[in-house]
């Protein structure tokens, strides 16, 4: 794996760090630090808490042993250098007026596993879906997660109504796939939007770079919605904590609020924010840690919803920041909960092993467009994983659900036709083609693809212009419509 963290030493930092407790009396860790927990291998591991003012901490731990003082405010920080794969119980000692020792303690793969009611969503709510006993005759004692304040505790189908089912079904591969402990960090709320999840001035800035309204917190406008609250709650306790990366499943409801249009740019800006506040609280470089997601592939009415738009600019996201990917489950809609998680979690895998565990065997996405090039009325597309190649799903070459439009932006059903590893769309409607999409708006509110990748993974939902809907109809720019809303706002 490169990760050029891998060679620093064993680091001592004394920072003031957020949500690491009161400040002072004996030394306190934040509650992320208890016994079973699970230690991020091969990068520098921060290791935060309080203590009285200027006194001293040693944190050891596998052989290491570092020792910093704490600062006027009673803060500190001390960090151990990269930390080699452990199988074997170990125990984290923290030491100054008092001491306290975590017990059985691994070394190998930590991700946070993060977002709304879909990535919250476990195994007792899901009609009759439930681990199997038998998938644990293995030993699964080194799966472990830690839930909001709640400690670390193995996987197992006793705890399953306690974990995420796509947290599970994600860390499951990684356990089974790299034979190392896997620990899952889960924060999640229901119903939030993605700016709740940022810190608040964060949320400001881009609130205002987006000329988004003011009052954009949520029409329902409740607190657990409202810029910043859960980062506070939920995130900021954790940070700097070590991690490999990050999957995250939301969008549900900012595509209820008004923000789908703006959604690439938020979801980029807070996959940006998230990793310079880890790097700024460990005083590292940045972090590129990898930031995996899923397109919610929320089904709509055919007239109604801004749904079609959201997937894309999720889609979209993907070009504005690196290190990311996304998994497409249009094909396990169209419900606002799909129950079964399963896919959700294991595509988040395939993205992960392939990019980050170096699995080069692995194809990690179904088919996301790369160009169009336009020849009179033919459009031709190329795309990103085709893998082995692409194919459709009626098992002929011939594609549904593609769409072509002029300059004025009104489409018209297209044929579309495999030709190798590109697809050809035409519409007789459409002699003089600008724009095409995919997966857009379907006839009926079922799931369903068309074109996939041999290895039977979806292609991603599409759009190539960039128009969006005025609410007495037609279609206006995205930056004309901001401004139109905010004025609207305004008036009210």
């Amino acid at each position: 794996m490169n990760n050029p963290l891998k060679l620093i030493p064993a680091i001592v930092l004394i920072v003031a760090v957020a949500g690491s407790g009161q400040t002072h009396g004996d030394i306190k860790l934040p509650a992320i630090f208890a016994d079973n927990l699970i230690l991020q291998r091969e990068m520098p591991v921060p290791i935060w808490g309080t203590a009285n003012p200027g006194e001293i901490v040693t944190v050891s731990f596998a052989g290491q042993s570092v020792s910093g003082k704490a600062d006027a405010e009673g803060q500190w920080l001390l960090k151990l250098g990269p930390l080699e794969t452990s199988r074997d119980k170990q125990t984290l000692t923290i030491k100054g007026t008092n001491e306290i020792s975590l017990k059985n303690i691994l070394v190998g793969e930590v991700w946070l596993c993060s977002g709304q009611s879909n990535m919250a969503g476990t195994f007792t709510e899901s009609k009759g879906r439930r681990i199997n006993p038998k998938d644990f005759e293995t030993d699964y004692s080194r799966f472990r997660f830690n839930g909001h304040n709640k400690g670390w505790d193995t996987v197992s189908h006793k705890s399953q109504n306690r974990l995420s089912m796509v947290a599970y079904y994600f860390g499951k591969d990684l356990y089974r796939e790299l034979d190392v402990p896997v620990g899952l960090i889960t924060r999640y709320n229901s119903g939030t939007p993605i700016q709740a999840w940022m810190p608040r001035e964060a949320a400001e800035q881009i609130r205002t770079k987006l000329k988004i309204p003011q009052n954009w917190r949520d029409p329902q406008d409740k607190e657990p919605r409202s810029p910043g609250f859960q980062f506070d709650e939920k995130i900021a306790p954790i940070v700097p904590f070590a991690f490999r990366g990050v999957i995250w499943y939301q969008g549900e409801r900012n595509a209820k609020s008004e923000t789908a249009f703006e959604y690439d740019q938020l979801l980029a800006f807070h996959i940006r924010t998230w990793r310079d506040l880890w790097a700024k609280r460990a005083k590292l470089d940045p972090l590129p840690f990898p930031f995996y997601y899923i397109q919610v592939p929320t089904q709509e009415s055919p007239t109604t919803g801004e749904w079609p738009w959201l997937r894309d600019r999720m889609r979209r996201a993907l070009n504005l920041t690196k290190n990311t990917g996304m998994a497409v489950c249009y094909d396990h809609g169209p419900s606002l909960h799909p129950e079964n998680k399963e896919p959700f979690g294991q595509r988040l895998a395939l993205l992960a092993l392939a990019n980050e565990y170096e699995r080069k065997d692995i194809v990690p996405s179904g088919p996301l467009l790369d160009k169009v090039t336009i020849e009179g009325d033919k459009a031709t597309l190329s795309f990103h994983h085709v893998g082995e190649g692409l194919v459709s799903k009626s098992g002929d070459q011939t594609l549904k659900f593609f769409e072509l439009a002029g300059a004025d932006g009104k489409y018209a059903p297209a044929d579309a036709q495999i030709e190798g590893d590109t697809v050809a769309v035409q519409s007789k409607a459409i002699p003089k083609p600008l724009y095409v999409r995919y997966l857009f708006r379907k006839p009926k509110p079922n799931p369903d693809v068309s074109l996939l990748n041999s290895e039977g993974l979806p292609a991603s939902s599409f759009m190539t212009d960039n128009f969006i809907p005025k609410r007495n109809g037609g279609l206006k720019p995205a930056e004309a419509r901001r401004l139109e809303r905010e004025k609207a706002k305004t008036k009210d």
